[in-house]
């Protein structure tokens, strides 16, 4: 009878640990970040000069980028993105023959996201600030930074598996100081900029896809 008893306590302790443990082992288990790789597509965005009719108009293009998120809440991750574009300004009224000049724009963004309550699929906003840089290829052109903010909406499919997926539009809105002297060089001594603009914004727009990476 004691060996009957003494394997009963024996299980009904063991029974009582596994339930104690399992929620633990679960809980240690979730994953806290995720890194999302991603390739877009970018619309809009130009500069218009302040005295005159010069404008510098960003072509649409293919962007790519990187998406950093750790879990805050359940519902909650903080953010952070790096997203590239390559892509051509078309000028006009700045030189006689109005050419393209070759540009990279890059955001650098922190911020927040909000998922929606889900299984295989969650909803969800974000919304960052960060800073924009812009870096034509023009001799002896400097590159210029702005401060910027983004807001953006999609879905997470897959969105409590290891791997998953991210589809997402986003606008990226750059804040240009009042009464700047953009994208200028300085040759032989002699300094000049292309563009002179009153207070404004340029604003872009973006939709990708990518694959998140829990962990």
């Amino acid at each position: 009878m004691n060996r009957i008893n003494k394997k009963s306590w024996l299980i009904a302790f063991a029974t009582a640990s596994l339930s104690w443990l399992t929620p633990a082992i679960a809980q240690e288990q979730a994953p806290k970040f995720e890194i999302t790789p991603y390739a877009a597509y970018r619309m809009g965005g130009s500069f218009d000069e302040q005295d005159g009719a010069g404008r510098v108009e960003l072509n649409d293009s293919s962007a790519e980028g990187i998406v950093f998120n750790m879990m805050a809440n359940p519902n909650g991750q903080y953010e952070l993105i790096y997203a590239h574009q390559r892509t051509d300004a078309n000028t006009s009224g700045f030189f006689a023959n109005d050419p393209t000049i070759d540009m990279d724009i890059e955001y650098f963004q922190l911020g927040g996201t909000y998922l929606f309550d889900g299984d295989s699929m969650r909803p969800f906003i974000a919304l960052t600030a960060g800073v924009t840089q812009f870096d034509p290829e023009l001799a002896g052109t400097g590159s210029e930074s702005f401060f910027s903010a983004s807001f953006g909406g999609g879905v997470q499919l897959r969105a409590r598996e290891r791997l998953g997926i991210r589809l997402e539009a986003r606008v990226f809105t750059t804040f240009v100081d009042d009464d700047s002297n953009i994208f200028c060089s300085s040759i032989g001594g002699a300094g000049a900029c292309l563009i002179r603009v009153d207070a404004r914004t340029l604003t872009q727009w973006e939709a990708k896809a990518g694959l998140v990476f829990r962990f």
